[in-house]
């Protein structure tokens, strides 16, 4: 299942990524590591998320959404 896949509200493990290494490292800055929880809050435009990672908010894009592969939890 990728980011994009869940629905709101739901919390989910982050267990692979398919981006080059810059953008790996962007989203390591953010707290979005292997083996990170996160909860998606809103659907953003255009097919994107709004995730939590503990206390922080921030959208990713489609496309990035559609790279991170998670898990339920």
């Amino acid at each position: 299942m990728t980011l994009r896949d869940c629905p709101v509200g739901m919390a989910a493990r982050l267990v692979g990524v398919e981006l080059d290494p810059g953008r790996v490292l962007r989203l390591r800055e953010l707290g979005l590591a292997l083996g990170t929880v996160v909860r998606v809050t809103h659907r953003a435009a255009f097919g994107g998320r709004v995730v939590a990672v503990g206390p922080a908010r921030f959208a990713v894009d489609a496309g990035t959404a559609r790279s991170l592969r998670v898990e339920v939890v």
